[in-house]
């Protein structure tokens, strides 16, 4: 495949660290028929996680494509962000509209980690420890736990601290052998979504340009961006003669799954009190994304450019010593900004002409990783008027003829 020389931004070696997960995968083996059902109602789809194989390669072509400044991957003519909702249907975990992790209670209250546990006060309190600056349960003793209640036939027990296990050892990976008091607090919340975007994007942040551990729920993450990807053709038959990167370097905005299942999206939140982006509270510190970016992946029209003061506003990324940041968010949070179908628009995912230009102008500054490749799939793809509305059919097939000049 010809190449097109032109400057490259800097690449970073980066690596992805996950825990033995042998003995909570046996355990995953024991949920089964009725009670399988049982635990994703109440838990969400936290055994494919837990047996998803995390290839790295994927993972380390997608963060050269980073973008610190919008908070998104940007390629060479589109733009993909995991958002709130796109990772609440991957996990079938519901978003609650109320106030998300901020921060652990200055006090243990065993009687709530207890009933949450299925567990006894006096277990838990016998074996609460501190391990660095950090207090918890030990990952051996919830094994043990688990272990017993699984001989007993106590599958509701058993489903709660396999599910605990899987949040401290899978969703939030923070150190060998131990379940923080911050993960038990998110599992008792029940409402685990805004905090693994946090880490998701704390972490890449935190990380670029300077490379090491991404320490977030990497299956997730990957499982985001693979669902974006094509699952046939040219792409996935070249799996094994061309590398990741030259691969990802032939996709433009016409072979990536905008729509799929993201169609059933009808509402986005867009804001939270005064900022005009989505401020997050993650367990390492605070940081915040900008969903206007990710319209397209949620199915609607990119219908015009960015305008980059208004996206980059309040942006902020720092630890949690901060009181007064986690004060801000957490009042913000009591005032969500939900925009749906009347003002978003009808769903059809594409980008405006004005759109794809933005894009293709920032890249000019921020640079790509790699050499631009040629498509290894005939561009454009075929679009039906019939499931179509007729002004952005039109408008599609402008934008095709003039891509095709």
């Amino acid at each position: 495949m010809a190449t097109v020389p032109e400057l490259k931004r800097k690449t970073c070696t980066y690596s992805f660290h996950r825990e033995p997960l042998t003995s909570l995968i046996e355990f995953s083996n024991l949920v089964t028929g009725g009670n399988q059902k049982v635990f994703v109602d109440q838990y969400g789809d936290l055994l494919t996680l837990l047996k998803m194989v995390v290839d790295p390669v994927p993972l380390q072509t997608l963060l050269q494509f980073y973008d610190p400044e919008l908070r998104c991957f940007t390629f060479q003519d589109y733009q993909l962000a995991p958002t709130l909702e796109e990772y609440s249907i991957l996990m079938n975990v519901p978003i609650r509209y109320q106030v998300p992790f901020l921060d652990v209670p200055k006090e243990v209250d065993f009687r709530i980690v207890a009933k949450a546990l299925y567990l006894s006060i006096k277990e838990v309190g016998d074996n609460w420890k501190s391990s660095g600056d950090v207090v918890g349960l030990p990952l051996k003793f919830l094994v043990r736990m688990a272990k017993e209640e699984a001989k007993k036939g106590n599958w509701e027990a058993f489903n709660a601290q396999l599910a605990i296990l899987i949040y401290g050892v899978v969703l939030f990976p923070s150190m060998p052998n131990f379940v923080d008091f911050a993960v038990v607090t998110i599992f008792i919340g029940g409402n685990p979504v805004p905090t693994l975007l946090a880490d998701t994007y704390y972490a890449i942040h935190s990380r670029h340009g300077k490379g090491g551990a991404i320490r977030c729920c990497l299956p997730l993450l990957l499982r985001w961006f693979l669902s974006l990807l094509p699952t046939s053709g040219p792409f996935v038959d070249t799996q094994n003669t061309h590398k990741w990167t030259q691969r990802i370097m032939s996709l433009t905005s016409y072979d990536i799954k905008w729509q799929a299942y993201r169609l059933n999206v009808r509402s986005v939140i867009m804001s939270c009190g005064e900022f005009h982006n989505v401020p997050l509270i993650g367990t390492k510190g605070c940081i915040n994304y900008n969903p206007v970016l990710s319209l397209r992946q949620l199915g609607f029209v990119m219908n015009g450019r960015p305008i980059d003061a208004e996206i980059v506003e309040s942006v902020y990324f720092e630890k949690r010593s901060d009181p007064a940041r986690l004060e801000q968010v957490g009042k913000a949070w009591k005032t969500i900004g939900v925009k749906g179908g009347a003002v978003l628009g009808k769903k059809f995912a594409v980008a405006m002409p004005d759109y794809i230009d933005w894009v293709r102008n920032r890249v000019v500054t921020l640079l790509l990783p790699y050499d631009r490749m040629e498509s290894l799939q005939e561009q454009p793809p075929l679009i039906l008027s019939e499931n179509v509305p007729a002004e952005h059919y039109k408008q599609a097939l402008m934008e095709n003829r003039r891509h095709t000049r």
